[in-house]
């Protein structure tokens, strides 16, 4: 009886690759006899004698060298004569702790920063009835003297200094105010808030309660208290537009 020829792959027991190509380990990465050994844009893969199903991983491999090891002396596979073209020395790694990431605690992003915005009012937007008004109040007191009981009656208004801010559905006739849209936040008319966000935005990022009225011109922003608000009286009125 004939017996087999000894395979000549069983001797192998290193190859050089290309550092790209080490994923075709994957399939033996569970064993620990196989060591890897990087050295820059190539890998040297070390494994026991006899180990033929690391060689069949590696031959389809582009680039690839093998090397046995005998009496001391290493030899790329098939040749005769010695090389000095060896593994570096070292234990190496196993397959797994070079193809799979070693542990890492996951760190959460930076949580985002927006730059400032400058809250303002730009020409333009949709065309608005006008809600409010803001006139002097000695201009107030002018309409008020010649304003029927049921003129007066459909205003509510507010004071701050010489000005008054008027709010109704049928404003008073005082060609010198500026004329506001909205409800509670008031813009000029023929403006339109920059940024143009829905009316609860703005009041949040204004910082103005439930209690309040925003108020937006070119110059900046107001804050209007209900509660400042209040019907209009035509002695009262001329009382505060009395020079002081």
């Amino acid at each position: 009886m004939t017996s087999l020829p000894p395979d000549p792959w069983r001797d192998v027991t290193a190859a050089r690759l290309p550092v790209g190509s080490l994923s075709a380990l994957a399939p033996v990465r569970h064993h620990e006899g196989v060591r890897v050994l990087p050295t820059g844009s190539s890998v040297w893969v070390r494994w026991p004698v006899g180990r033929v199903d690391i060689v069949r991983c590696l031959l389809p491999v582009p680039g690839v060298t093998f090397f046995t090891h005998r009496e001391g002396l290493w030899f790329r596979f098939g040749c005769l004569v010695p090389t000095d073209d060896a593994p570096p020395e070292g234990d190496g790694a196993p397959v797994a702790a070079v193809l799979v990431p070693a542990r890492f605690k996951p760190v959460p992003p930076e949580p985002p920063t927006w730059p400032p915005v400058a809250l303002t009012v730009v020409r333009g937007g949709t065309q608005r009835p006008a809600t409010a008004l803001v006139c002097t109040v000695a201009e107030l007191a002018k309409w008020a003297d010649t304003a029927t009981t049921a003129e007066l009656t459909a205003v509510r208004a507010a004071r701050s200094g010489d000005q008054a801010v008027v709010l109704s559905e049928q404003l008073p006739t005082i060609p010198s105010a500026c004329r506001y849209w909205g409800d509670k936040v008031l813009v000029p008319i023929g403006f339109r808030p920059e940024p143009d966000l829905p009316e609860a935005t703005l009041r949040e990022a204004a910082g103005v309660t439930g209690g309040e009225i925003l108020l937006l011109n070119e110059v900046g922003a107001e804050v209007i208290p209900l509660a400042a608000i209040k019907p209009l009286a035509r002695a009262s009125v001329r009382l505060g537009a009395r020079p002081t």
